[in-house]
């Protein structure tokens, strides 16, 4: 049987020496940097989370004392007059009271006013005056700095029933420059914050609306006076919001952050740019709503908190996707109010040192790591250089790229001589390679077995060329000349077979045996001996042309090619074996190669060629024949080209024409109809008046006629 095997030996997976060596050396180093760097990491983000938490309490913290610090001062003046007031409620009747009034109102910038509202109508203000301000319809004097406010409910009324309102205006406090009387037209008892002083019966802060003397937004601080659990009053001092704002914008939670204030429904009480705080409406202002303001970071926040509802959380905003911590503080107890604050900080704020300290240990880690691996990488490459060149070598030759090998240089004596022996071993697969087809070479070195006679029956395509007039081309052209001109030939052909995957078997004189399917088992192997033969022909035309060129005759190839059942394998004794195929499909093939002389062709297959890929080819029928050594005819065709393949082995649009019009004539010829055949071949022969095919046909065509009109007489 078949010797060679065809089973590829089982492969085991492998990694090249030198990556082999890194990757030790990186397994051991990698550990401890990763340890090391992992440890540090983790430490430091824990440092993140404590320091984000005590930031969160420090934070609330803050928040509340601020807001106490600020409003608490004055609210417990207030409270402090709310007493004074109950124990002596005729000293807010007197003028001495305006000092102490006064004295309140400049407690802090943000006080605008400061009043006492008794239940009979009395009243006493003491209030920072407005530039250009308008009382009793006449501008007060342009330095006034404090307005000073007295209604003596006691005084009794004027002649319309008004309480007298009295007006006193000083610049500074304790000078006094101008002074005006009239009729009051309000009723400090009307408004909403004495009202609501009065229901609460406890210190509170107002929701915010227009200061009626400032027309400033503000709130107001208020405290009822209580006697006997009835009230007789109410100490009021006005804060304006505009100076809440300008708080919050003076004392950030950081240099980066923002602080907001908004009551339960939503409204800006304050806001560090206090123009955010306020919307346009009419011809005047009113506040904001905090889920209005322009800023992706408070409407992420405040949709965040929606989402989750938590008082404090991490949250990404702005188009550099920036990280935030958002802070929702309730407004201290104290004031009563359900009022809330909200914080929102750029993390980087409190935790960014620690963050940026921990991306340099990455990235040293990284750096580290990586000048590790590049160092051990070429350290191992060194060491491992002239091994892999060795191995390289190796493959080289077993793939039979011999122009490819080099002599490794080392100073290790024994790579050296293992380099030497490798070149020995290739120069000798080279040449053995020279005599036996390179394709059993490699199957024999991949069976790793011995070869030895054998043979088996397989269905495959041989094909055999010859030289036009050969013998009489070697008696007159000089012999080293043609010899190179024949070794061009070979080469050509050695070429186009196996190009298509054939095995060139044997060069006997100037003919070439070649065939597909064996040893490399080939499904389409008739089509790529086909495609061989023409592409074959076409480099052969190409040196044609070059050699008349250059005055020397050229060398026409006929090819035959035949499929069929042929014995295939080892061949001879068992001191000398050839890889080759014989029996009656050999024979046949080379018959057709003989068959072009007498056809006038260059390419004769054979009818079982035909069946096999004849509809991926450009064929034409020449007729039925009968070669030696076999007693039945058969039909045989010249190929023309391929179908749908390179440009190369293309078929003209002349050979695609003779194909379809000599198609057309044979069919009537094997019809029986001659006198149709004789008109069509005659057609082939007016646009091909040299076919040698037509011509022979045209003859057997007529030659029928006449015996069959023999036969009718």
């Amino acid at each position: 049987m078949f010797a060679l095997a065809t089973t590829q030996p089982k492969k085991t997976r492998a990694f090249r020496l030198h990556i082999t060596i890194t990757f030790v050396f990186v397994l051991l180093t990698l550990p401890v940097t990763a340890i090391f760097g992992f440890v540090t990491y983790r430490s430091n983000q824990q440092l993140i989370v404590d320091h984000t938490e005590r930031f969160i309490q420090k934070s609330r913290t803050e928040n509340a004392s601020n807001i106490s610090n600020l409003l608490g001062p004055i609210m417990n003046t207030v409270r402090t007059a709310t007493t004074l007031m109950r124990d002596n409620s005729d000293y807010f009747l007197s003028e001495s009271s305006a000092d102490y009034l006064q004295e309140i109102t400049v407690s802090h910038p943000g006080v605008t006013s400061a009043y006492a509202t008794f239940d009979t109508g009395s009243f006493h203000e003491v209030r920072r005056a407005s530039v250009g301000e308008l009382i009793m319809g006449e501008k007060i004097p342009a330095t006034t700095q404090f307005v000073s406010r007295f209604i003596d409910a006691s005084n009794g009324t004027d002649y319309q029933g008004l309480l007298i309102d009295n007006y006193t205006f000083q610049a500074p406090w304790g000078v006094r420059v101008g002074e005006a009387t009239g009729s009051a037209v309000d009723d400090p008892r009307l408004r909403r914050v004495y009202k609501e002083s009065n229901s609460l019966k406890f210190a509170s802060v107002s929701e915010p609306y227009l200061l009626s003397n400032s027309g400033q937004w503000g709130i107001t601080l208020a405290a009822p006076v209580i006697i006997n659990d009835r009230s007789i009053g109410v100490i009021s001092a006005d804060f304006t919001l505009k100076a809440l704002s300008d708080f919050f914008a003076e004392n950030k939670t950081t240099a980066n952050s923002i602080t907001i204030l908004s009551d339960e429904s939503g409204l800006i009480i304050a806001h560090p740019q206090f123009e955010e705080g306020l919307t346009k409406k009419g011809e005047g202002f009113a506040l904001n709503r905090i889920d209005k303001l322009p800023d992706a970071r408070v409407l992420t926040a405040l949709g965040e908190r929606t989402r989750n509802g938590q008082d404090s959380f991490k949250f990404r905003a702005g188009s550099d996707d920036k990280e935030y911590l958002a802070l929702f503080t309730p407004f201290p107890k104290e004031f009563n109010k359900q009022w809330q604050i909200l914080t929102i900080t750029p993390t980087d704020d409190f935790v960014g040192k620690i963050r940026r300290t921990n991306r340099n240990l990455l990235l040293f880690s990284v750096l580290v790591f990586l000048l590790q691996v590049t160092l051990i990488y070429m350290i191992s490459r060194m060491i491992a250089r002239p091994i892999e060149q060795l191995a390289l070598e190796v493959m080289n030759i077993r793939e039979f790229r011999f122009d490819k090998m080099v002599k490794i240089r080392s100073s290790v004596s024994e790579i050296s001589y293992l380099s030497d022996a490798i070149i020995l071993l290739e120069r000798a697969l080279a040449s053995f390679a020279s005599y036996v087809p390179t394709v059993l070479v490699k199957q024999l070195m991949d069976s790793g077995q011995a070869s030895k006679l054998g043979v088996e029956s397989r269905f495959l395509t041989v094909l055999f060329t010859d030289i036009e007039r050969f013998s009489s081309l070697s008696e007159s052209e000089p012999s080293q000349q043609l010899l190179s001109r024949v070794s061009e030939y070979f080469g050509t052909m050695t070429r186009a077979v196996e190009k298509e995957q054939g095995t060139v078997d044997k060069f006997i004189g100037d003919a070439v045996m070649a065939f597909w399917g064996a040893p490399k088992i080939l499904d389409n192997h008739a089509y790529l001996a086909c495609v061989a033969a023409v592409r074959a022909q076409r480099g052969m035309a190409r040196l044609n042309a070059q050699w008349i060129a250059e005055k020397h005759p050229p060398l026409n190839v006929r090819i035959g090619i035949h499929c069929d059942a042929v014995l295939v394998g080892n061949i001879g004794s068992a001191e000398r074996i050839s890889y080759s195929v014989m029996g009656d499909g050999v024979n046949v093939a080379a018959r057709l190669e003989g068959l072009n002389k007498e056809m006038g062709t260059w390419t004769c297959v054979s009818h079982n060629v035909f069946r096999e890929a004849g509809h991926l080819l450009w064929l034409r029928p020449i007729d039925t024949v009968a070669v030696k050594g076999r007693k039945s005819e058969f039909l045989v065709y010249e190929l023309l080209g391929i179908k749908d393949n390179d440009a190369e082995v293309a078929a003209s649009e002349s050979d695609v024409l003779l194909c379809e019009l000599t198609q057309q004539a044979y069919n009537a010829y094997a019809a029986a109809d001659f006198e149709s055949a004789v008109v069509l071949y005659e057609a082939v022969l007016n646009q091909f008046p040299d076919d040698r095919v037509a011509l022979r046909m045209l003859e057997k065509s007529r030659t029928a006629c006449s015996q069959t009109a023999g036969f009718d007489d």
